[in-house]
């Protein structure tokens, strides 16, 4: 079952160190040029667990959810690196990752109790119910991190993949900051960046709450005073001014054949608003990870690259509208509650 996929061959502790000798500041460029070899052998590695979880994650969802996968970006991993230096490169928990996105709040806590009773092998190693209790940043959603565990494929064992499961407007909110993120380089996703941008997104992540949590109740929001607060807000700071003139239709620089699941690589030039779309099918996971592993290393800088996995290309948008900066329903919704 794990021959098309990528094994991990290094040791632990090589691996630790090719993290740290990547970020450091005293690598010449020959040791970060061979310390990346390591890490995109770690991160490719991901896949075949990342897999085996997703496929039954999937199972367990139902049609109704929308599940993807993703490996974190070595952007993404890198930056994680430097901001905690402690951290070493195989205690990162989300190197391999899958979303899921439900529709209410009870479908979250469902799915969460239905996933920790299911027959699965792998062991459950943290939990995060950012739900209950939100990130600074307005952050919503149920993390869950297992180790893989499997008698057939030991080689794998130990690799943590996690479970991200949001609502629909969770992820409305999630998207939105990603692509403000993207377009303006504004490393909000990570809890940085501009301040007037990061308030914008905790008030606005405030109103959603109440909005979900009253089942969609619009007069519930417009009575609160968190509304209040955000409407002088943005009257000062036109935050959602500018997030409007960034939702700009991106143009689809390569048809896609969306019949097939398969892999695809998106690359988002932020200068030119392009997206551009490579697609491999199921048996071509190879290709595409050397494909990706060389546009990462070319990357420009105003450029965005991600591979992804999932059950078609309509999925693929669902779960991943910030590389196709849809964030319409977002911007209606803003609209609805301060009309």
């Amino acid at each position: 079952m794990a021959h098309n996929f990528e094994e991990v061959k290094y040791a632990r502790n090589q691996i630790k160190k090719a993290g740290k000798t990547f970020v450091s500041r005293n690598s010449s460029a020959k040791e970060k040029e061979e310390a990346l070899v390591l890490i995109n052998n770690w991160r490719a590695a991901h896949s075949f667990p990342m897999q085996v979880i997703y496929m039954h994650v999937k199972r367990i969802a139902g049609s109704q959810a929308v599940v993807a996968q993703r490996l974190k970006r070595l952007y993404s991993i890198t930056q994680k690196l430097y901001r905690f230096p402690n951290m070493s490169l195989t205690a990162m928990q989300d190197i391999g990752g899958c979303r899921v996105i439900v529709d209410s709040i009870s479908d979250v806590y469902s799915l969460v109790t239905s996933l920790k009773k299911s027959s699965m092998r792998h062991k459950l190693k943290e939990e995060y119910d950012y739900i209950r209790n939100p990130k600074e940043d307005g952050y919503r959603s149920y993390h869950i991190v297992y180790s893989y565990y499997s008698d057939r494929n030991p080689k794998y064992n130990g690799l943590f993949i996690e479970i991200q499961i949001r609502t629909h407007i969770q992820h409305l909110w999630a998207t939105a900051v990603e692509t403000m993120d993207t377009f303006t380089g504004d490393p909000l996703k990570i809890g940085q960046g501009d301040p007037e941008n990061r308030q914008f997104f905790v008030l606005i992540s405030k109103l959603l709450e109440i909005y979900e949590t009253s089942n969609q109740d619009i007069a519930a929001v417009k009575k609160s005073q968190t509304l209040q607060a955000f409407i002088e807000y943005e009257n000062k700071h036109r935050v959602l001014r500018k997030l409007k003139s960034i939702n700009v239709a991106v143009g689809f620089v390569q048809s896609v054949d969306s019949r097939d699941q398969g892999y695809y690589v998106l690359k988002l030039d932020r200068k030119r608003n392009q997206l551009y779309i490579n697609q491999y099918a199921k048996n071509q996971l190879e290709q595409a990870t050397s494909f990706y592993d060389l546009a990462e290393k070319n990357r420009e800088k105003d450029a965005d690259i991600v591979l992804v996995s999932t059950a078609s290309f309509n999925m693929l948008k669902k779960a991943y509208p910030n590389y196709f900066t849809d964030i319409n329903e977002f911007i209606k919704l803003v609209d609805t509650f301060i009309e």
